[in-house]
């Protein structure tokens, strides 16, 4: 059994006060104007989540390929030379070997220089500063739209409304 029944009626602009036509359309732009803003503030939080666990992967991914290309590498040597421990020229290598390969591996990862503890405080107020000129924009937006919605409804005053 359904409590309520749902109409269409329809009222003159000219019923209506203006003010509470303007009223309206505020309030009605204001929501709009939180849900793009929101979506737009999520989307961006998402795509710099997303960059930075396809970095994060890349670099796992390097680190698994040059820890499975060392092991490959020093179980050759150990296989080549021998398994004598008293055998110091073949440990020296070994650890010249492994030397070369971290040597290597670096140059190959081309990985970063340390992060300083301000960098992160940098880069977080870019984000907010491109966030701050989104959201201005689209404030900007929102008030051409409202100011030809308000032309529009003043052309169309005398004509009648469906509310629904």
């Amino acid at each position: 059994m359904d409590d309520y029944l749902k109409t269409n009626f329809e009222v003159l602009a000219r019923d209506i006060h203006p003010i509470d036509q303007i009223e309206l359309h505020k309030k009605t732009g204001e929501m709009a104007y939180f849900t793009l803003t929101s979506k737009a503030i999520t989307t961006h939080q998402l795509e710099n989540s997303l960059s930075n666990t396809t970095t994060q992967l890349q670099l796992e991914k390097a680190s698994s390929q040059a820890k499975d290309t060392k092991i490959k590498s020093l179980e050759d040597l150990v296989i080549e030379l021998g398994h004598d421990p008293k055998d110091i020229k073949a440990a020296e290598r070994l650890i010249k070997k492994k030397n070369d390969d971290v040597v290597a591996l670096r140059k190959q990862l081309k990985l970063p220089p340390l992060i300083h503890p301000q960098t992160v405080e940098v880069i977080e107020k870019q984000n907010e500063e491109e966030l701050m000129d989104l959201v201005l924009k689209l404030n900007e937006q929102l008030k051409e739209t409202e100011q030809e919605i308000e032309k529009a409804f003043q052309s169309k005053q005398g004509e009648p409304n469906t509310i629904p």
